[in-house]
């Protein structure tokens, strides 16, 4: 027993610098209010006041998630290593406490050792993701944290399990998915925290999963799972987005309130359609909805494509397609491919922002067609169109395949 007291008391000492004492509301004992709180902590730590997670913060340190260090600062934006994650993220979860192995020989006598174990044995941490070892004092990934995180919520509540399986083919709301810069593996960890919120990504929209990560941000995502552990999946309507993607390539469905009257998306995603006057044929991949009916975008891929709603879109529903497109002819003119369109669900409209598109790595509808397309040459793109409300919409492959939706 001593023996854990002590190794309890280091790990403390070695992640925050040195032990300091009991939270504020144990100190004073009449801390009850958040402003309260935050006002006491501002005041203990130096360099928390001001500090974009001031508020955050002072949440986990009341918590006992995370503490400071002896000389008065929390260094809010110092970078967290693996060790200092585990022993933060063993604090937080609320599932039962096991410690069944241990599986890395240099975690032995380690002040973090204990906490990693227990981690290990709760499902968070995969000991085959470090066969040379935990290397403890590592500097933490966002993806390494992502997948913990990822991890747990599947071992919290069986329904991740599931929504995982969902989101392993899904488009993640991020421009680094846009250009291809997160492998397939990593995508339905990065899935889950993402349609849960416990993620966010940053103010350009990317999860730079290969970034380290600070205390400050450890505090916030650390206290979001702290809401989702143990909930069902199904409760995050933007994850269910990203799940209806994974699984039929659209989240019209989830997003929308449109119904099928026909068919699914995934009858006619990635089948041949032919334009009817023999200009082109398609494969649709990917049909993307976001919910313009107000000034503020709503939906999980709300900022992906573009960040505002022109006037013409205002109150409908704007949609992305992800469309490979090969021409039938030598020398398209005028609006020679819009013309064989039958269906409203597809457009050949362009997403106008040339430098919000080039900066997230979209490659849409070109400006000319004529000096774009060679025939016979496969073109990957995006174009826009919307869902005006009360009608329905429908298309149909060269296989006589249809899918039909009304709102």
């Amino acid at each position: 027993m001593k023996k854990v007291l002590l190794s309890a008391l280091a790990a403390i000492t070695l992640l925050t610098g040195s032990y300091t004492s009991a939270p504020p509301k144990v100190e004073a004992g009449v801390v009850d209010t958040a402003k309260d709180i935050i006002t006491a902590v501002t005041a203990k730590f130096k360099d928390v006041k001001g500090h974009w997670a001031e508020s955050i913060i002072a949440k986990a340190y009341d918590l006992e998630l995370i503490s400071g260090y002896k000389d008065g600062s929390f260094k809010p934006n110092g970078q967290i290593t693996r060790a200092e994650f585990a022993a933060i993220l063993s604090r937080t979860t609320k599932l039962p406490t096991v410690t069944n192995s241990e599986p890395f020989a240099d975690l032995k006598d380690h002040w973090a050792g204990f906490a990693v174990n227990q981690l290990v044995a709760q499902g968070f941490i995969n000991p085959s993701d470090y066969p040379n070892g935990f290397n403890p004092n590592t500097k933490l990934t966002r993806y390494e944290m992502m997948k913990w995180i990822s991890n747990g919520l599947m071992n919290s509540n069986d329904s991740f399990k599931q929504a995982f399986q969902d989101t392993k083919n899904t488009l993640l709301p991020t421009p680094e998915a846009i250009r291809r810069e997160i492998s397939a593996d990593k995508v339905p960890y990065l899935a889950l925290v993402r349609g849960t919120g416990i993620v966010g990504g940053f103010e350009d929209g990317t999860l730079k999963p290969q970034n380290t990560t600070t205390r400050a941000e450890v505090s916030a995502i650390l206290l979001r799972y702290m809401d989702v552990e143990g909930k069902s999946a199904s409760a995050y309507p933007e994850l269910n987005e990203l799940r209806e993607v994974g699984t039929t390539g659209t989240n019209l469905i989830s997003l929308t309130g449109y119904h099928y009257t026909e068919g699914s998306f995934s009858d006619i995603r990635n089948t041949q359609i032919t334009l009817a006057n023999n200009s082109a044929r398609l494969k649709i991949k990917n049909i993307i909805a976001v919910d313009a009916k107000t000034d503020d975008l709503k939906g999980v891929y709300s900022t992906l494509f573009y960040p505002k709603v022109e006037s013409h879109q205002k109150g409908k529903f704007i949609t992305y397609a992800n469309l490979d497109m090969t021409s039938l002819i030598d020398k398209p003119v005028g609006n020679i491919y819009s013309q064989g369109l039958t269906s409203r669900l597809i457009s050949f409209n362009r997403i106008t922002d040339t430098d919000y598109v080039n900066s997230v790595g979209i490659k849409t509808f070109p400006q000319s067609a004529l000096s774009y397309f060679k025939k016979n040459v496969e073109n990957s793109l995006w174009t826009t169109a919307f869902l005006m409300p009360g009608r329905g919409y429908f298309i149909t492959n060269d296989n006589q395949d249809t899918v039909a939706i009304y709102e």
